[in-house]
């Protein structure tokens, strides 16, 4: 287990080594859903949070569905050790991101949307950064 976790930040490091985020948040679903509901948001009387989590959900949503076409992508166009490497490493990112996301259940406002969120970003900008690396 220990192995798994060290191999699992090697790989970690070595792909977010020199990449910045890829996207600007101007850019991402959750920046079009939350400019879409500004006005939604300001005049809210109640479940005001259900709007800003819907954005959250969308742009998570948004993401992994990138992350989904890259994959088929790199599996189909790309040599076995990129597809390896892309299934490897978002398994090994789920499991980190599952064991945090349950450590924020006590915190108060969006700390664990913002995580996964953020979490979702990353994955997309280090698969971006595979598939550039396998053409």
């Amino acid at each position: 287990m220990k192995a798994a976790l060290l191999n699992f930040l090697f790989i970690f490091m070595v792909l977010v080594s020199g990449v910045a985020l890829s996207k600007t948040p101007s850019t991402d679903a959750y920046a079009r859903c939350m400019a879409r509901t500004k006005n939604d948001r300001l005049n809210c009387q109640a479940g005001c949070g259900m709007i800003v989590q819907q954005c959250y959900d969308e742009g998570v949503a948004d993401i992994n569905n990138q992350i989904v076409k890259l994959s088929e992508d790199i599996k189909g166009k790309s040599a076995v050790v990129c597809a390896d490497l892309v299934e490897n490493y978002l398994n090994e990112a789920s499991r980190m991101e599952a064991n945090v996301g349950k450590q924020t259940k006590n915190f108060v406002g969006w700390t664990g949307s913002e995580l996964t969120l953020n979490f979702a970003r990353q994955r997309l900008d280090n698969i971006l950064l595979i598939r550039k690396s396998c053409n």
